[in-house]
């Protein structure tokens, strides 16, 4: 790879130079500029005069770290441009200079730097994300050979690394002319070996990945020779060590090919993980197969013999080094990265699975009325007889299973019966605004963004007033038999007044309890759509189906089991989650000290009820009776808003929606609610449905239109199989 050096037509005067003094004696910039001048001129002439490799390698990393490291970016650009300049100036250093470095590189092993900084070193993300943990605290020790050692002392912090990318084209192309050699590779048989091996490693990395079961379960290739995953180590193998007399770049276009088939392939098996679900392990495997896709082609296109691309693609290739010795330490950018398409294919399931809980139409929303009142029904007994078990002081972990299974049972039964619980469904939802989102843009976006904010608000205030009427008078009605069959009402005085007491918002931690309470709804939801996901992916719905039972009671009863398990599981899954993190919740938290409660808006509007039914209707002439009825306001408000935000702001990152844009849509939204408040509390009128006027006209005015809709739609679609791809 040659680089060219520049014509220079003037010598500049170094820094410091001849110049006159700046400002008034004692300021002494021209003097400090000077002096590091002369630093870096000692710093080379040590390099120069290192005659073993540790000796050069630590001299070369003091010499690259006092001028990346710099305390302000100006100082950098001018120390590089000035030590630059010095052996530009003075032909004997910079051949000394040059020696010593083509010495030093030649005894430099750069396999490791090529064909691992930045990709991942493990097999599977947890362990990646547990290596990165320890390389940040305490980071490995490398042999005085490894090439990365040099690049890692130099551009140890983010700082530095970003002045190397951000070199002038210029400056950089000067400073390749000192560090690089006109013959190119032959001047660096090493360099050249590396990058050899390097591609052939990350190619046998490619082919074990791409060849695994899950990659193979969900290509469109049967028979494994014929996979280009299998094929690309092969065509590695003929471009680095080739058989013919045939030119570089000709050998570099065919083995391109091979690339494009890998990243055709690629998108198959990505788009086949749509729909039979996803997981953690084969993200983490697609995405370090495009990494080492990537790199592979930075390298192929560096070894290149050719005046454009050697240049171009040996800069992004340092480029991409430089920024992947820091990356190796990084957690955030590696989890975000392989976690989101789990993420997005967890929302969508947990939004499949709550579709059925908007009303669009008034009908629908009659409907959700009825649910939500046969919700609060079931929700006096659940009430009752979580009461019931904290009035026996139950052993923490006892209590926690006993409340968990009578929420469980309780949320399960209002699933089985079609029953409504307020502000369970929106951590359900918020999946469906990201939909929309994603596949609307404009005024179109807007207007189908309003139309679900409406629905879901009016649907949650009617699941919500239909679950406290329905749960209030139905606690009224519970303590009035009560009464009459025991003579004494549900609750004792001790006991009743413990409830309204801790329903206080500003006497307790109700708002806080209410909040957390939202989290846990949220995250119920969450678990509900990954255990769908987990059951897509592992196929055990199919599973089910051809289990041997199906020999003793009939195939077609297991494929029913299976149907049943794959329509219900993520509803199941939710709803018993929900009871167990609500159940265990308080007595984790008093295990740690932390004296933390769940408030549900119909769990405790019915306890609230049962602890004033049993003051009689003297309870309305006392004050606490109101700041109660205040805090199951406040929980209703942070129960469903809290779920709300979190589930939503999971699925917008899930869609990569930026913050920019979520602050528009929420400001359409709420710009919407004071335009028309009335669409968010009840259903709208019907539109008519505009008169059909169907024209007549000929045949050939239908036809020529939609041929060429059909031709654009077909130029327009991009080929799987060879992307453009352009190092």
């Amino acid at each position: 790879m040659a680089v060219p050096v520049p014509v220079r037509n003037e010598v500049k005067r170094l820094p410091g130079e001849g110049e006159p003094p700046v400002g008034e004696p004692g300021e002494g910039e021209p003097r400090a500029t000077s002096s590091a001048t002369a630093e870096l001129i000692e710093l080379t002439q040590v390099f120069c005069g290192a005659d073993t490799l540790p000796v050069q390698t630590e001299s070369i990393t003091d010499l690259f770290s006092a001028i990346w490291n710099r305390s302000n970016d100006h100082a950098f650009t001018a120390g590089l441009d000035a030590w630059v300049e010095i052996l530009e100036q003075d032909a004997e250093l910079r051949s000394r200079f040059q020696k010593s470095w083509q010495s030093m590189v030649a005894q430099l092993d750069s396999v490791s730097f090529f064909a691992e900084s930045g990709l991942p070193a493990q097999k599977a993300l947890l362990a990646e994300t547990s290596r990165r943990i320890f390389q940040r605290l305490l980071p490995s020790a490398r042999e005085d050979t490894d090439t990365a050692r040099l690049f890692a002392a130099t551009f140890a912090s983010p700082r530095a690394a970003k002045r190397f990318v951000d070199i002038d084209g210029e400056l950089f192309a000067r400073l390749a002319a000192i560090l690089w050699d006109l013959r190119g590779m032959a001047a660096f048989p090493q360099v050249r070996d590396g990058l050899h091996q390097a591609l052939c490693l990350l190619a046998a990395r490619v082919a074990g990945c791409g060849t695994s079961a899950a990659v193979r379960q969900r290509s469109a290739v049967e028979q494994v020779e014929e996979s280009p995953f299998y094929r690309i180590v092969f065509a590695t193998e003929n471009f680095v060590r080739p058989q013919t007399s045939e030119p570089a770049s000709d050998r570099f276009d065919h083995w391109m090919e091979s690339i494009y088939a890998c990243r055709g392939e690629l998108a198959l098996v990505r788009l086949h993980m749509e729909d039979e679900g996803v997981s953690t392990a084969l993200v983490f495997d697609l995405s370090t197969m495009d990494a080492a896709l990537n790199r592979m082609e930075l390298l192929a296109a560096t070894l290149v013999d050719s005046t454009d691309k050697p240049s171009v693609a040996a800069r992004q290739l340092l480029d991409t080094l430089v920024c992947g010795l820091l990356e190796d330490t990084r957690i955030s950018a590696l989890v975000r990265q392989n976690l989101n398409l789990l993420a997005r294919k967890t929302v969508e399931r947990t939004g499949h699975s709550g579709e059925h809980y908007i009303a669009h139409g008034r009908r629908e929303y009659w409907q959700m009325w009825l649910a939500a009142v046969g919700g609060g029904i079931l929700t006096v007994f659940t009430a009752a007889l979580k009461l019931h078990i904290v009035k026996g002081h139950w052993a923490p972990f006892v209590e926690g299973v006993l409340v968990g299974t009578n929420y469980a049972i309780s949320f399960l039964l209002l699933q089985i019966f079609g029953l409504a619980l307020a502000t369970k469904q929106p951590s359900m939802t918020a999946a469906t605004l990201a939909d929309i989102i994603r596949h609307n843009r404009g005024s179109s976006r807007r207007d189908k963004i309003a139309d679900f904010a409406a629905s879901i608000s009016r649907t949650q205030l009617a699941a919500a007033f239909g679950n406290v009427l329905a749960v209030s008078a139905g606690a009224v009605v519970f303590n009035l038999i009560w009464l009459r069959e025991f003579g004494t009402p549900y609750l004792t005085s001790d006991q009743a007044q413990h409830v309204y007491r801790s329903l206080n918002p500003i006497a307790s931690g109700t708002a806080i309890f209410a909040a957390l309470t939202g989290v846990l709804l949220w995250l119920a939801a969450l678990i509900g759509g990954w255990c769908e996901n987990f059951a897509v992916y592992n196929r055990i719905p199919a599973a089910i189906a051809q289990h041997p039972l199906g020999n003793t009671i009939g195939a077609q009863r297991m494929q029913r089991v299976a149907d049943w398990f794959d329509h219900n599981v993520a509803a199941w899954s939710t709803s018993i989650s929900l009871g167990y993190l609500m159940g265990f919740f308080p007595e984790i938290a008093r295990f740690f000290g932390l004296p933390l409660d769940v408030r549900h808006v119909t769990l405790n509007t019915g306890m609230f009820t049962f602890a004033a039914t049993s003051f009689g209707l003297d309870a309305f002439r006392h004050l606490w009776l109101y700041a109660a009825l205040g805090g199951i306001a406040i929980m209703f408000l942070l129960n469903l808003g809290v779920s709300f935000a979190i589930a939503s702001l999971v699925a917008l990152r899930a869609y990569d929606v930026g913050r920019q844009e979520r602050l528009s849509i929420l400001k359409d939204v709420l710009g919407m609610v004071l335009k028309s408040p009335k669409r968010f509390f009840y259903p709208a009128d019907p539109k008519p449905a505009a008169p059909e006027t169907p024209a007549a006209l000929p045949a050939s005015a239908i036809e020529e239109p939609a041929q060429a809709v059909i031709e654009a739609s077909a130029e327009s679609t991009p080929d799987v199989s060879t992307p453009s791809i352009v190092p």
